[in-house]
Protein backbone atom coordinates (compact mmCIF):
# COMPACT_ATOMS: atom_id res chain seq x y z
CA UNK A 1 0.00 0.00 0.00
CA UNK A 2 1.57 3.44 -0.88
CA UNK A 3 1.39 6.42 1.24
CA UNK A 4 -1.49 8.25 -0.85
CA UNK A 5 -3.91 5.54 -0.32
CA UNK A 6 -3.04 5.97 3.34
CA UNK A 7 -3.31 9.34 3.92
CA UNK A 8 -6.95 8.85 2.47
CA UNK A 9 -7.76 6.07 4.07
CA UNK A 10 -7.22 8.92 7.18
CA UNK A 11 -9.30 10.99 6.15
CA UNK A 12 -12.44 8.93 5.76
CA UNK A 13 -11.78 8.09 9.44
CA UNK A 14 -12.29 11.69 11.00
CA UNK A 15 -14.30 14.99 10.79
CA UNK A 16 -12.83 18.15 9.65
CA UNK A 17 -12.45 20.97 12.27
CA UNK A 18 -15.46 23.14 9.58
CA UNK A 19 -17.70 19.70 10.44
CA UNK A 20 -17.31 20.03 13.72
CA UNK A 21 -17.79 23.79 14.26
CA UNK A 22 -21.52 23.18 11.69
CA UNK A 23 -22.32 21.14 13.98
CA UNK A 24 -21.70 23.40 17.32
CA UNK A 25 -23.10 26.02 15.72
CA UNK A 26 -25.90 24.39 15.29
CA UNK A 27 -26.22 22.52 18.81
CA UNK A 28 -26.00 26.31 19.93
CA UNK A 29 -28.56 27.68 18.04
CA UNK A 30 -30.78 25.13 19.08
CA UNK A 31 -29.99 25.63 22.84
CA UNK A 32 -30.54 29.38 22.33
CA UNK A 33 -34.29 28.60 21.21
CA UNK A 34 -34.75 26.10 24.25
CA UNK A 35 -33.68 27.63 27.14
CA UNK A 36 -35.82 30.49 27.42
CA UNK A 37 -38.61 27.97 26.88
CA UNK A 38 -37.52 25.53 29.19
CA UNK A 39 -37.35 28.76 32.03
CA UNK A 40 -41.26 29.46 30.99
CA UNK A 41 -42.02 26.28 31.49
CA UNK A 42 -40.17 25.81 34.93
CA UNK A 43 -41.83 29.26 35.65
CA UNK A 44 -45.34 28.55 34.53
CA UNK A 45 -45.14 24.71 36.67
CA UNK A 46 -43.62 26.45 40.02
CA UNK A 47 -46.60 29.18 39.97
CA UNK A 48 -49.31 26.59 39.23
CA UNK A 49 -47.84 23.99 42.31
CA UNK A 50 -47.86 27.72 44.48
CA UNK A 51 -51.62 27.83 43.40
CA UNK A 52 -52.54 24.66 44.34
CA UNK A 53 -51.26 25.10 47.82
CA UNK A 54 -52.85 28.31 48.35
CA UNK A 55 -55.68 26.81 47.42
CA UNK A 56 -54.92 24.00 49.65
CA UNK A 57 -54.68 26.77 52.29
CA UNK A 58 -57.71 28.00 51.99
CA UNK A 59 -59.63 25.00 52.66
CA UNK A 60 -58.00 24.60 55.40
CA UNK A 61 -58.88 27.82 56.75
CA UNK A 62 -62.91 27.11 55.96
CA UNK A 63 -62.18 23.44 58.03
CA UNK A 64 -60.10 25.71 60.73
CA UNK A 65 -63.68 28.41 60.82
CA UNK A 66 -65.92 25.31 60.91
CA UNK A 67 -64.44 24.63 64.07
CA UNK A 68 -63.21 27.73 65.53
CA UNK A 69 -66.06 29.94 64.40
CA UNK A 70 -63.20 32.46 63.24
CA UNK A 71 -59.87 32.52 61.78
CA UNK A 72 -58.46 33.94 64.81
CA UNK A 73 -54.69 32.92 65.70
CA UNK A 74 -54.84 30.66 62.13
CA UNK A 75 -50.98 29.69 61.22
CA UNK A 76 -50.51 28.76 57.81
CA UNK A 77 -47.03 27.03 58.83
CA UNK A 78 -49.43 24.69 60.29
CA UNK A 79 -52.06 24.25 58.22
CA UNK A 80 -50.57 24.36 54.84
CA UNK A 81 -46.58 23.52 55.50
CA UNK A 82 -45.61 22.63 52.09
CA UNK A 83 -46.96 26.36 51.31
CA UNK A 84 -44.53 27.64 54.14
CA UNK A 85 -41.66 25.89 52.66
CA UNK A 86 -42.10 27.15 49.65
CA UNK A 87 -38.87 28.10 47.74
CA UNK A 88 -39.78 30.33 45.20
CA UNK A 89 -42.54 32.23 47.02
CA UNK A 90 -42.65 34.29 50.13
CA UNK A 91 -46.28 33.92 51.82
CA UNK A 92 -47.97 36.13 54.13
CA UNK A 93 -51.62 35.67 55.40
CA UNK A 94 -53.72 38.89 56.57
CA UNK A 95 -56.43 38.18 58.70
CA UNK A 96 -58.73 41.04 59.34
CA UNK A 97 -59.24 42.56 62.54
CA UNK A 98 -63.03 40.53 63.40
CA UNK A 99 -61.45 37.87 62.18
CA UNK A 100 -64.00 36.92 59.38
CA UNK A 101 -61.68 37.33 56.59
CA UNK A 102 -58.75 36.89 55.08
CA UNK A 103 -56.04 37.29 52.47
CA UNK A 104 -53.11 35.38 50.90
CA UNK A 105 -50.21 36.85 48.87
CA UNK A 106 -47.65 34.32 47.66
CA UNK A 107 -44.58 36.73 46.53
CA UNK A 108 -42.11 35.76 43.88
CA UNK A 109 -38.32 35.18 45.44
CA UNK A 110 -35.68 36.86 43.37
CA UNK A 111 -33.51 33.96 40.75
CA UNK A 112 -35.63 32.42 37.83
CA UNK A 113 -39.10 33.64 39.61
CA UNK A 114 -38.42 37.02 39.04
CA UNK A 115 -40.70 39.38 36.76
CA UNK A 116 -43.57 37.12 37.83
CA UNK A 117 -46.62 38.35 39.02
CA UNK A 118 -48.13 38.58 43.03
CA UNK A 119 -50.40 35.49 43.52
CA UNK A 120 -53.06 36.51 45.94
CA UNK A 121 -56.22 34.88 47.07
CA UNK A 122 -59.08 36.17 49.49
CA UNK A 123 -61.64 34.32 51.67
CA UNK A 124 -64.25 36.31 49.35
CA UNK A 125 -62.97 34.08 46.53
CA UNK A 126 -60.93 36.52 44.72
CA UNK A 127 -57.68 35.16 43.26
CA UNK A 128 -55.22 36.84 41.04
CA UNK A 129 -54.69 34.22 38.36
CA UNK A 130 -57.68 34.08 36.75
Amino acid sequence: MDRTQTLSMRRVAGFTLIEVMIVVVIVGILAAVAYPSYTRHVQNTREAEAQGQIMELASALEAYRAKHFSYKDADYTVLAPELAANKFYDVDLDIDGSFQSYTIEADPKTGLMSGKPKLTFSSSGGKSWD
